[in-house]
């Protein structure tokens, strides 16, 4: 640190000392947070930041011009945490990647990418004598590692224990474009969770076999196991480690489906049994209607989203559903054609609650 940054870090030391500044704690506006980072009161002492990550050393860092946040080198940073860091200097940007993480970090912006999801910390990157600083909160809220700072101390470690969930869903969208690649599951539109996936997240039959992301069909039932990490959003997203289907062999060899999502509009009924549901909602595919009569015959698979069975007695006018079929479908308007399985999300009655 030049000796211009020290006497301005000094000066604004002891102006907050002087004026009470209570320490400053920086926030994530779009995830929830899994580690408390600790802030001692004189957190902002005059002095270049010492920075330690597992125990070890690493080079320094320093106030920022406020005064207020610790600023850390990335490169140093990553290497302690066997994290890999491609630096792009066309655009001033580092990418960062380990497992199913991934990060960009752009120099000068205060918005960081984690698997799609778009994080901030108050703060943004600076180049500062040629190394790429980031906040102290970044090794927790982006890294997922416990920060502590003390004076001019910043101890960081790195979670042993990566915490996880596993919840059940049925496939309502796929996304397979390069490496932004992802499922919904629990929902569709605003509902259920968007599944982040990376070249670590592992596909699993029924069977236990190892299978791939172009197995997997709108439709399907499957287990996932992912981050207790979400973003605020809506639907909320995060990284995603297993995807387990349960559905058996001969339900998941069904590729060509379409999708409905919506309420039933009108329910028919043949000799005492549901013979046709009418949904109005919003197409999952490009190719399915808004609009779409269903007939429902022996073989279609009424569930929830846990894939349990449902009886057909809950497809009632009203009731909120995704409709999922082939894509033999009438000319008429709607269009008819057979359901392969509905998935019963709300029934009429909890709406009206509502």
């Amino acid at each position: 640190m030049n000796n211009n940054m020290k006497k301005v870090s000094a000066l604004m030391a002891l102006s907050m000392a002087l004026g009470g500044g209570a320490a400053y704690a920086a926030t994530l506006d779009n995830t929830q947070p899994v580690h408390q980072t600790s802030v001692s009161a004189d957190s902002n002492a005059a002095g270049a930041v010492n920075v330690s990550v597992n125990g070890a050393s690493i080079s320094d860092g320093y106030w920022n011009k406020d005064g207020k946040v610790a600023m850390i080198p990335l490169r140093d940073l990553t290497e302690a945490l066997g994290i890999e860091l491609k630096w792009h200097k066309e655009n001033k940007t580092a990418e960062l990647t380990r497992g199913v993480l991934w990060t960009q970090v752009i120099t000068g912006k205060d918005q960081y990418s984690v698997n799609k999801m778009l994080l901030t910390l108050g703060t943004a990157p600076e180049i500062t004598g040629g190394t790429l600083y980031v906040p102290a909160s970044f090794a927790e809220k982006v890294l997922h590692g416990q920060v502590n700072t003390t004076g001019n101390q910043v101890t960081i470690s790195s979670e042993e224990d990566v915490k996880t969930i596993t919840e059940r869903g049925v496939i309502t969208r796929i996304s397979n474009q390069d490496k932004y690649k992802s499922i919904q599951i629990g929902g569709a539109g605003t509902d259920g969770i968007v599944l982040n996936l990376s070249d670590e997240t592992k596909f699993i039959s029924v069977e236990g076999k190892e299978i791939a992301l172009t197995d997997l069909a709108i439709g399907m039932n499957v287990e996932a196991e992912h981050s207790l990490i979400t973003t605020r959003s809506l639907p909320p997203q995060t990284p995603t480690y297993t995807v387990t289907v349960l559905d058996d062999a001969a339900e998941s060899q069904l590729k060509e489906v379409l999708g409905t999502a919506g309420t039933i509009e009108n329910v028919t009924t043949a000799e005492g049994s549901i013979s046709q549901i009418e949904i109005t909602g919003t197409r999952l595919t490009e190719t399915a209607p808004d609009h779409v009569v269903l007939n429902i015959a022996k073989d279609t698979m009424l569930v929830n989203h846990e894939g349990e069975t449902v009886k057909a007695e809950e497809l009632t006018k009203g009731t909120k559903v995704i409709g999922f079929y082939s894509p033999m479908l009438t000319r008429s308007l709607p269009p008819i054609g057979t359901a392969w399985k509905v998935v019963v999300e709300a029934p009429a009655a909890e709406l009206e609650a509502k």
